[in-house]
């Protein structure tokens, strides 16, 4: 049996389980979605929404530092990564400054300061069909241990 062969085999078994995979995400998402908001975190991060008219089956969990948040994204992901909450950054944002794209002609129209904020500010955490209720307190948990320990605190 070629690899190839070998490839297709394990992709048709998965696809039996893309019904619950797609569930488990939203599900996932959700979740967060909620929780975010309930724990006032949207005063720090731009939660993700789906687009009016869609029901996506989500990737991850954009999160973006808002702009009056004293958070610094390094910070942020240093802090998960570091409790064991996985992150990833979002390739994306402003690519006319990404290396790969140095010395490759393009045109700008406008100021692009929303794909320098992606850029800077964004970063994903998983909505992975592995994740369930005790691994999503957790995250949870992280979140509120993360905005004790980093943000300034008053009085």
């Amino acid at each position: 049996m070629k690899s190839t062969d070998f490839q297709g085999a394990i992709g048709i078994t998965q696809l039996d389980k893309l019904d619950t995979f797609i569930e488990r995400r939203r599900e996932n998402f959700k979740w967060f979605s909620e929780n975010f908001v309930e724990e006032g975190f949207d005063a720090h991060f731009i939660l993700p929404k789906a687009t009016a008219g869609s029901d996506p089956s989500w990737f991850g969990f954009l999160l973006t530092i808002r702009d009056e948040s004293p958070l610094k994204r390094r910070d942020v992901v240093s802090y998960l990564e570091a409790h064991q909450v996985g992150t990833r950054l979002l390739f994306a944002g402003n690519l006319t400054r990404q290396p790969a794209f140095k010395g490759v002609e393009h045109r700008i129209v406008g100021s692009l300061k929303n794909t320098d904020k992606l850029m800077n500010d964004s970063f994903w955490i998983g909505v992975w069909p592995g994740i369930g209720p005790r691994q999503r307190e957790y995250i949870m948990e992280t979140f509120r241990a993360m905005l004790r320990d980093l943000l300034p605190r008053s009085g």
